[in-house]
């Protein structure tokens, strides 16, 4: 792409400010970079762990569950289920870099209904409610891995073009324009040179009558 600018000398100092405002710019997004690379890796981590204690929550509900079934204990899950009001989760947002993600995930969970039957029936009560807890914690660290994910692809594409494209096009035109001035005011100097101005006629000093 060929870049526009002003003819002459007003050129060169148009060109000269335009690549300042690139090298600050890649310089602000390479910053931006590094740390939004630190933060993806710190939530990714975060997002296994949490996939991890939620997988290990289902399993030991779905274990007290099964106990629970075996003892014929099915009726009194279904009542408890029924009985239940809904959870609500509470997130609270961060922003890093200019990028808006869950930083902490809480689950407001209603208050367990009073369950008739054994002991198996009130653990697998227990069980699901931590899996729910596990589960909004997890879906809050996948979120905010995919936000920071997301921008961090977005930033690394804006600098590679201002690093890799903007800013060499704009040295290489600078240099072209540079090159062209010096040639001018060589031609300029040379002509001048081989043309030296002579004396106006209009101010030269009559010649005195012999």
């Amino acid at each position: 792409m060929r870049i526009r600018y002003p003819p002459g000398r007003s050129g060169r100092l148009w060109l000269m400010d335009r690549l300042a405002v690139a090298e600050r710019a890649a310089s602000i997004l390479h910053r931006k970079q590094l740390v939004l690379r630190h933060e993806d890796r710190r939530l990714a981590a975060l997002a296994e762990r949490t996939a991890t204690a939620w997988t290990a929550a289902v399993r030991d509900a779905q274990t007290w569950q099964r106990r629970a079934m075996i003892l014929g204990l099915r009726p009194g899950l279904q009542a408890a289920a029924t009985a239940v009001s809904p959870a609500n989760a509470r997130l609270t947002w961060r922003t890093e870099m200019g990028v808006e993600f869950p930083s902490e995930a809480s689950c407001e969970l209603p208050a367990t209904p009073a369950i008739a039957g054994t002991p198996a029936l009130a653990a697998a009560a227990a069980a699901y409610r931590h899996a729910l807890q596990a589960a909004v914690e997890h879906a809050a660290a996948t979120t905010a891995v995919a936000r920071v994910s997301t921008e961090l692809a977005l930033t690394q594409r804006r600098l590679r073009a201002v690093r890799d494209r903007w800013i060499p096009e704009l040295h290489d035109t600078l240099r072209e324009l540079e090159l062209r001035l010096d040639e001018h005011e060589r031609e300029e100097l040379t002509r001048t040179r081989l043309h030296p101005a002579g004396p106006d006629p209009a101010h030269s000093t009559p010649e005195e009558p012999r």
